[in-house]
């Protein structure tokens, strides 16, 4: 069977890629078809890139050899942005990035991107406005939409998960969709999770008996299903936190999303919590926010649409 992967830009899709291959996979990328049809047809990649501009077939060919490749090959991990359409009898990942670290990655790491953008809030936009035209591209060319849930198998979250990490945990969803299938799994990392409950109201003790019990395993998922609330580009734990901040303790990374209301629903269930009780919150699991609400504002949510069934 064969693994797709894609993602929002600045998601480290190729990392994950080089870390999956250790796994035995042959990766395909959409830029290696390109440059063998360049190879085929005796010209450079330019004068391909070129012919492509104008020439449907081009992009067409490309299409065609990856859903050959997927229907005869197996054991091969597609890293290409719409593999996941033409490879249909495939595993399909999409790597989900929280904007604002998205756009750091972006800004931080040289890219030729970065070099468009003023300062980090600049590269959030400009990287919203890219999805947008992607989206809109990809509806007129294939009628599809790209950053719609449903599309995919396993959805994941990269924002505080480490290349190693997030295969490790991709190939744990595969063996376990290669004996049942499911659909549209959603794995965000916790520790993007903001507190709803005052800390004067956390259950203490009930937080260390989950310490003690979860501090058994190893797994990098927490065992548990969370509801949670997207509001003005933050998620917000609608009960548990207890259990969720335990988990974040014993360095649990990502936690499975059953459902996961709307930003009109949870904009009414959003906390005006104080930074002192958000502090005590990063105090007792030993971690920090990569941003605050109140610090940063609004900021785009995720690209892809999580909030909704």
């Amino acid at each position: 069977m064969n693994i797709t992967i894609t993602g929002n830009l600045g998601g480290g899709k190729s990392s994950v890629c080089k870390e999956l291959e250790k796994y035995g996979f042959k990766i395909i990328t959409g830029g290696g078809l390109f440059r063998d049809i360049a190879r085929e047809k005796g010209i450079s990649v330019l004068e391909l890139n070129e012919l492509a501009k104008a020439d449907r077939t081009i992009d067409d060919l490309i299409d065609n050899r990856t859903a050959k490749i997927g229907r005869e090959e197996d054991n091969i991990l597609f890293d290409s942005r719409l593999a996941w359409h033409f490879a249909p009898y495939s595993f399909k990942v999409f790597l989900l990035t929280d904007s604002y670290e998205a756009a750091r990655r972006t800004f931080a790491g040289g890219a030729r991107e970065a070099e468009e953008y003023t300062d980090i809030n600049a590269t959030m936009d400009g990287l919203k406005q890219r999805a947008d035209l992607e989206r809109e591209r990809f509806k007129e060319l294939y009628n599809i939409d790209y950053y719609d849930r449903n599309n995919y198998d396993l959805i994941i979250e990269s924002t505080y998960a480490s290349p190693e990490q997030i295969a490790r945990e991709i190939m744990r969803n595969f063996a376990e969709y290669k004996v049942k299938k499911f659909h549209s799994r959603l794995e965000l990392n916790i520790r993007t999770f903001y507190p709803v409950k005052n800390f004067a109201d956390f259950d203490k003790e009930l937080f260390n008996s989950k310490v003690s019990e979860l501090g058994k395993s190893e797994e990098l998922c927490a065992e548990e299903k969370f509801t949670v609330a997207g509001s003005s580009g933050y998620t917000y734990i609608l009960g548990g936190e207890e259990n969720t901040y335990a988990a974040i303790k014993v360095g649990r990374v990502f936690g499975c999303v059953d459902y996961i209301h709307d930003d009109e629903e949870a904009e009414k269930l959003k906390p005006q919590l104080t930074r002192t009780d958000v502090a005590e919150y990063e105090k007792l699991a030993g971690f920090k926010y990569l941003v605050y609400p109140d610090e940063l504002g609004k900021k785009p949510g995720f690209l892809l649409n999580v909030y909704g069934k």
